[in-house]
């Protein structure tokens, strides 16, 4: 997995709590956050799909916007080439430190957990 931006972790996180959604509510939701116009929330949201971050779909003729991966497939894959590249860690990783995130579930934490401890290379 290839390193997220601040921005497409901004869009992936709004994705991941209410997806499937247009450009423009995407810009609606990180426009001021991220002081962007709306032309730069679409190139960057193309950018993404071209990336396979994200999924585009065409719903009542509108565009929307989906991500590829679950917030812990991708939380994994981050943590996993954090890990590798400073640390030269390839077996299992710790997540005891995520479990009280606000910005993963119970259930999430679980599977977050799962990615990082199955055996194998699947990345």
């Amino acid at each position: 997995m290839s390193q997220l931006s601040k921005s497409e972790v901004a869009i992936l996180k709004v994705l991941w709590a209410e997806a499937p959604l247009s450009a423009r509510e995407i810009q609606e939701k990180i426009g001021p956050q991220l002081d962007w116009s709306f032309s730069t929330t679409r190139t960057t949201l193309s950018r993404m799909a071209d990336k396979a971050l994200l999924q585009l779909e065409t719903k009542h003729g509108v565009r929307v916007y989906t991500p590829v991966e679950s917030k812990a497939r991708t939380l994994s894959g981050v943590m996993r080439e954090f890990f590798d590249t400073f640390f030269e860690m390839k077996g299992p990783l710790p997540t005891a430190a995520f479990y009280d995130s606000k910005m993963l579930s119970e259930e999430e934490w679980l599977e977050l957990d799962r990615f990082l401890n199955e055996s194998g290379d699947d990345d």
